[in-house]
């Protein structure tokens, strides 16, 4: 018989298949590990399978990887290959598309293995719609598998706050269950359905009794309990259910993130008790136990995910910190929430993977009238396969930053996260990172800005400020960011807002005139974001400040130079030279490295202008032209191909002397990791920035000095700057002076000569670009008066004139 042992690994997979799996920890046994290699390398060794046993291999192949995946933290991957094996088995057997659905044990596996990493990964709504697969194929499953199924859908529905969901699947419940654990599950939901009386206790306290359903069964209801009962003011009863979840829980070491949560929210009652110092440590211990999966494979919509689902952590940490006057936790707690944390160039799906992945849905997408073809009316599909499927595909790895140790502590506990590229120690003193002169760190946490001050890295002070008391920040703050897609503002912190009449500020416009109503409105608006502390050393001040500006993400497109300091009149630029912060790890790895003999020559080694030809063209007299190699667009001497510039940058080798000029459009992506500055012919990815060759020379190697900007022609949302991580991958590339674009400027008359102006000043031995960029900003401020007084602006298509939408957006890092 051909292919016996084919056939044998089919049959020993179908066995291994029905060995139930733990509800804690690895999911993979031993022999299912083994399994899923031998599977593998079978599959990749035969090439002549006949199609039957080769779907059912594939099948098999993909349940026992997704589990090693699983268990490898690859969640990503995971449900990739669970998606796959899903889909082979539609492939084979079509009638599981079409209603009235049949029973299929091993797609309502499939579907529960799912919905189990949703849950995980915090993405509640995905994860009921995967437990409801599960009951859907699940057939005459025993009644303890659909009790354990229906009760995790339901709390997964309370936890995303829908109630609708919750209440849809709640009905669907007998109304007498003669299981236990079943009827008080039922009692409790019922009680939480029904918000018009309070929640009955003794109802409540029975939760515990859940716990045989499922650890998040009992995990979720006891947060959502615990809710309803500190809304009604009995946080005492609260806390008591959470704690008593979370210890029962830890001694049987399940999952981190469900303590994570049960933490959480203790936390926040013990903060609202004032009692601070247990705030902050629950609060710091839930915050790690959540983000901890944010570090390993995901898409960034699961990252996302994550980030949003720990706020609450990261507010109760901040203001317990804040609370307790602790301005070193409060430096801690910022630096650690920067979400610009660095990319691995890796991109984790595997590419065979994924081709195989598209040809197995081909019969499914088929099925359900994808590619333009008609749907039949009784095909069903799950709308989780495809997320899933998304998912996987955009899988990328996201490093951890190593722990942040400031005056010789630190929150956080030392992980065994991967730390990120060029880590050489487990910790990272911001002591050591922090630069010379002030430096202003803040952060964004449920409509409250946290906010640290330092002088010369010792701390000045600390504090909170409730936006919503800042008048007109929002709609100040959501205009600014219609000039950049990058901004993201549906990822923001900020208080609830609701519009109201004459509550519209577009930069382009009311920017445009120095001292008209609008623009005053702005630049007071962004002022006031300014602490006493910072404004007091800002107005007694003989000479300009050093000031390094580290901005919550909701402050990226703030016009920082040209913001009133408040009680004068005064711009930011006139009191201080202006730094942008990137994170404390670049600034470690650039102050590594030696530096050269002062009065060096800079000499203009590179230019990539306009790659792929869809800007406007230099002037003859532009300094762009006399860069030693010139790459640029298709029709040019020497087109900016992908592999020109990296033969060029290699050439040059990272840290030398000289300057590295970049301008175009740069795309952005949801996923920063693929967001990319686009070439004549291919492109750079932001994550390629961070990568390093087998000899540990960077991927993409920079001289000393480099200037990168993103221009839209259209005046269009593109993306450049930090949000791209642009900035931190430069230095950490080899680059030590950064000038940068923070927001999409427009590709005019001004931007060039504007730019012109600044390259002139980086190819001048011993310059500092901060100092360089608030001379020329200076210069700006004053002509931008001249021009407002002179009548202002003409809105013409080509801006000629200092407009500060564009000048302001340039930041040195």
């Amino acid at each position: 018989m051909r292919h016996i042992y084919g056939w044998c690994l089919f049959v020993a997979g179908v066995i291994c298949r029905r060995e139930e799996l733990p509800e804690h920890g690895r999911l993979a046994s031993a022999r299912a590990r083994r399994l899923a290699t031998a599977l593998d390398r079978y599959l990749e060794r035969k090439t002549d399978l006949p199609r039957k046993l080769y779907g059912r291999l594939a099948e098999l192949a993909g349940f026992f990887d997704g589990l090693k995946l699983y268990d490898e933290g690859d969640y990503g991957n995971a449900g990739l290959a669970w998606t796959q094996s899903m889909l082979v088995r539609m492939g084979r057997k079509p009638r599981l598309i079409h209603t009235p659905l049949p029973a299929d044990i091993q797609v309502a596996q499939l579907f529960e293995l799912l919905g189990r990493q949703y849950a995980r990964l915090g993405d509640w709504e995905l994860a009921s719609e995967c437990f409801a697969g599960t009951l859907l194929y699940g057939g005459r499953s025993r009644r303890s598998t659909i009790r354990a199924i229906s009760s995790q859908a339901i709390a997964c529905e309370l936890m995303a706050g829908n109630a609708e969901g919750a209440r849809n699947w709640f009905d669907l419940m007998p109304d007498r269950i003669t299981h236990r654990a079943g009827q008080v599950f039922r009692d409790i939901v019922d009680q939480l359905l029904t918000t018009d009386v309070e929640l009955d206790v003794d109802v409540a306290s029975k939760v515990s009794q859940v716990r045989s359903m499922s650890a998040v069964t009992y995990a979720y209801l006891t947060v959502v309990i615990a809710e309803r009962l500190v809304a009604e003011n009995r946080s005492g009863h609260a806390l008591a259910l959470l704690l008593e979840a979370r210890g029962e829980l830890r001694a049987e070491q399940a999952d981190g993130y469900l303590n994570g949560s049960l933490t959480q929210a203790a936390a926040g009652i013990y903060s609202s008790m004032n009692d601070h110092e247990t705030a902050l440590r629950l609060a710091v211990s839930a915050w790690s136990s959540i983000d901890e999966q944010r570090y390993l494979a995901c898409s960034h919509r699961q990252r996302h995910q994550i980030w949003s689902r720990f706020g609450h952590a990261r507010y109760v940490a901040l203001r317990a910190s804040v609370e307790m006057g602790d301005a070193r936790a409060v430096a801690e707690l910022i630096e650690s929430s920067r979400l610009q944390s660095l990319i691995a160039t890796e991109i984790e799906t595997n590419h065979d993977e994924k081709d195989g992945l598209r040809s197995a849905g081909e019969t499914v997408a088929a099925a359900t009238g994808e590619n333009g073809r008609e749907q039949p009316d009784d095909v069903m599909v799950s709308s989780a396969i495809f997320a899933a499927m998304n998912d996987g595909l955009a899988t990328t790895l996201l490093e951890s930053y190593a722990p942040v140790t400031y005056r010789g502590t630190s929150l956080f506990p030392v992980t065994n996260h991967h730390s990120i590229a060029g880590a050489t120690s487990v910790s990272r003193a911001l002591d050591d990172a922090l630069p010379e002169g002030l430096f202003w760190s803040t952060h964004v946490e449920n409509g409250v800005m946290f906010w640290f001050l330092a002088g010369d890295g010792e701390p000045i002070g600390c504090g909170m400020t409730d936006l919503s008391r800042t008048e007109n920040v929002t709609p100040v703050l959501l205009g600014l960011a219609g000039h950049s897609d990058s901004a993201e503002p549906e990822t923001w912190s900020l208080p609830p807002y609701q519009h109201q009449a004459g509550d519209y500020y577009e930069p382009y416009l009311h920017l445009a005139a120095w001292m008209s109503p609008e623009e005053q409105i702005i630049s007071h608006t962004i002022g006031a974001l300014l602490p006493d502390a910072l404004v007091d050393l800002l107005r007694t001040a003989d000479a300009p400040l050093e000031v390094t500006i580290a901005a919550a993400r909701e402050f990226g497109c703030v016009p920082w130079p040209i913001a009133v300091v408040p009680g004068t009149q005064d711009r930011l630029i006139e009191h201080a030279v202006l730094r942008m912060w990137t994170s404390a790890p670049t600034q470690l790895s650039r102050r590594s490295r030696p530096q050269p003999p002062a009065g060096t020559p800079i000499p203009f080694l590179l230019a990539c202008d306009n790659p792929d030809g869809t800007l406007r063209e230099r002037t003859a007299i532009s300094p762009v032209s006399s860069a030693r190699t010139l790459l640029g667009g298709p029709d040019s001497a020497v087109p900016a191909t992908k592999d020109t510039l990296m033969s060029t940058l290699h050439e040059i080798g990272p840290g030398t002397p000289g300057l590295f000029y970049y301008r175009g459009h740069a795309v952005h992506d949801s996923d920063p990791a693929w967001s990319t500055l686009p070439l004549t012919e291919g492109f750079v990815q932001a994550g390629e920035l961070f990568g390093t060759l087998d000899d540990g020379t960077p991927f993409l190697p920079m001289p000393s000095r480099v200037m990168v900007t993103g221009c839209s022609s259209s005046g269009g949302s593109l993306l450049a700057g930090e949000g791209l991580g642009l900035a931190a991958g430069l230095i950490q590339a080899g680059a030590t002076q950064v000038v940068s674009t923070a927001i999409d400027i427009m590709d005019t008359s001004f931007t060039e000569a504007f730019e012109d102006l600044l390259i002139k000043g980086m190819l001048a031995p011993g310059t500092d670009h901060a100092v360089l960029l608030r001379a020329a900003q200076l210069r700006m401020l004053r002509e931008w008066k001249i021009y407002s007084l002179r009548g202002g602006f003409d809105h013409r298509e080509d801006i000629k004139d200092p407009h500060p939408i564009i000048w302001t957006a340039y930041h040195a890092y």
